[in-house]
């Protein structure tokens, strides 16, 4: 009798220990949640093809990459636009602190080494790869370089005004990226 009272104990002890709840987050993705683009400095110097406009390396352009990356979704206050980097590999853009649907706008990937995170973002219809490379993870940030981005001249203007004239189809830029946790 006691070894039968035993065995279901032991029984229901695994039943209990398998349904904990807890369980689940332990294999929950680290970079899931919602940021902002807090810090975008240019790490080579942004020229146009014929050399004639520049904006030298070290150039923080953080107020320039948030206004185009986040131009496609409308917020009431500007404040709060962010990035959602979300289950299932996906990236939505949405408006934090308002009663608005997120947007999406693309997926995200990670390779195994943890040193590269990759979002390919919906940018006026056209998916536009960013690969954050020397990835650097914290609880409250991810950071990396991403290489060689093209970007329309124009949206360089609001640092160098002469980029409003460069008829560039686009000027590359590499920078230096952080996105800071909201939540």
């Amino acid at each position: 009798m006691k070894i039968k009272l035993l065995s279901y104990l032991l029984i229901f002890s695994f039943v209990f220990v398998s349904c904990d709840e807890e369980s689940d987050d332990v294999n929950k993705e680290p970079l899931l949640g919602i940021y902002t683009i807090s810090k975008s400095v240019l790490t080579s110097d942004a020229t146009s093809q014929n050399g004639l406009v520049s904006i030298p390396s070290g150039t923080d352009i953080t107020d320039a990459i948030v206004t185009a990356f986040l131009s496609e979704i409308q917020c009431t206050s500007s404040a709060n636009k962010a990035i959602e980097v979300a289950e299932n590999n996906k990236i939505y853009f949405v408006c934090r602190l308002e009663d608005k649907a997120p947007q999406d706008q693309g997926s995200w990937a990670i390779n195994e080494a943890r040193t590269e995170f990759t979002m390919t973002l919906l940018i006026q219809g056209t998916p536009v790869p960013l690969k954050l490379s020397n990835l650097v993870e914290s609880s409250t940030s991810i950071a990396g370089n991403v290489a060689s981005i093209p970007v329309p001249p124009l949206l360089l203007s609001s640092i160098n005004s002469q980029f409003s004239g460069v008829t560039d189809q686009a000027v590359l830029i590499s920078i230096d990226i952080e996105l800071e946790r909201l939540n």
